[in-house]
């Protein structure tokens, strides 16, 4: 009896498991993200106001693709940099704000922040601590060793590009935030 029993408790969870809709599991883990693939190895993933305009744009790294698996940690620079082109014109962005370009790094994460008059886009990177950095003799020096900062381009001259200088750098999210929009929810 305990085997049938058992046997029917099995079968009813692998149904269920089998059986599951698209209901099913947005009540369970909510609506799904929309995801748009804006070129070979980028995603983008846009946020809108309540007007439905949009307010913020994610590119990070396509990892998957109906038939390939990717293994990209960084975005390719020269393809999100294009994608940036198109999806936010140079002409749409307004003046530069100061300060320009300005990189900050803190808790492992590392980013640069480039404000327009009309929007700020800011690449986003992580890197590894040492995690015995503590045990140290002397006070830990906070480093960016092994960071995609410790690397600096060695083209000093004024680039037509305002991203030139960040070319060598490994980057994983790229936001781009329109400054007078309001998310809707936020």
């Amino acid at each position: 009896m305990k085997t049938i029993v058992a046997a029917v408790v099995f079968m009813l969870s692998v149904s269920a498991a089998i059986g599951q809709t698209a209901a099913d599991i947005e009540k369970k883990y909510g609506k799904p993200i929309t995801t748009y693939a804006v070129s070979d190895h980028v995603w983008m993933t846009p946020e809108y106001t309540v007007d439905a305009q949009v307010c913020r744009m994610r590119l990070f790294p396509k990892r998957i693709s109906a038939d390939t698996n990717y293994l990209l940690k960084q975005l390719p620079f020269d393809e999100f940099k294009k994608v940036v082109d198109q999806l936010v014109p140079v002409n749409a962005r307004g003046k530069k704000k100061e300060p320009f370009g300005n990189g900050a790094t803190g808790g492992g994460v590392e980013w640069a922040i480039f404000e327009y008059q009309k929007v700020t886009i800011t690449y986003s990177a992580s890197f590894d601590v040492d995690p015995n950095s503590w045990q140290k003799r002397k006070p830990f020096v906070f480093s960016l060793e092994g960071s995609s900062f410790d690397t600096k381009p060695t083209d000093l001259a004024a680039p037509l590009d305002d991203f030139f200088r960040y070319r060598a750098y490994s980057f994983e999210i790229v936001t781009i935030t329109w400054n007078d929009r309001k998310c809707a929810g936020k």
